[in-house]
């Protein structure tokens, strides 16, 4: 496989005890080619800040203070490319009357803009953008 960008909610999953599997063994299978969006990195950097309970809280940083590591050489920062896409995503959206929330939007331009398939769940609002969508929960 290709280059692919991992969406918030399936690092999310991962942070799980107990992730699910699909997406376990997706990300297991594909870590080589995963890239991470700084979008992403502030979008999970801000759940993490937001939790009350500092075990769980200090945890969290740990594992994604990892993660960021592994991948500090396949981070995606937000450059002219990417705002060019977003401009196009949002305003055909606009037209159509179906915008979806901003940061969806600046991840998929995002994706689009490198060209890389957007690894999500959220597949009501990102199929919507015309990113390449892949689900790593139906295997």
């Amino acid at each position: 496989m290709s280059s692919v960008l991992i969406d918030t909610n399936v690092w999310s999953e991962l942070s799980k005890a107990r992730p699910d599997q699909s997406v376990n063994d997706f990300i297991s299978h594909h870590f080589e080619d995963a890239w991470l969006s700084a979008l992403v990195l502030g979008e999970v950097r801000y759940g993490i800040a937001r939790l009350t309970d500092t075990a769980r809280r200090e945890r969290l940083v740990t594992w994604f203070d990892d993660l960021t590591f592994r991948l500090e050489e396949r981070t995606l920062n937000f450059d002219a490319n990417d705002a060019q896409a977003y401009a196009d995503v949002k305003a055909r959206l606009a037209a159509a009357g179906t915008l979806i929330a901003e940061l969806d939007m600046l991840i998929a331009a995002q994706a689009i803009a490198a060209g890389m398939p957007l690894v999500t769940r959220n597949l009501s609002d990102m199929e919507r953008t015309g990113a390449t969508i892949i689900n790593p929960w139906q295997p």
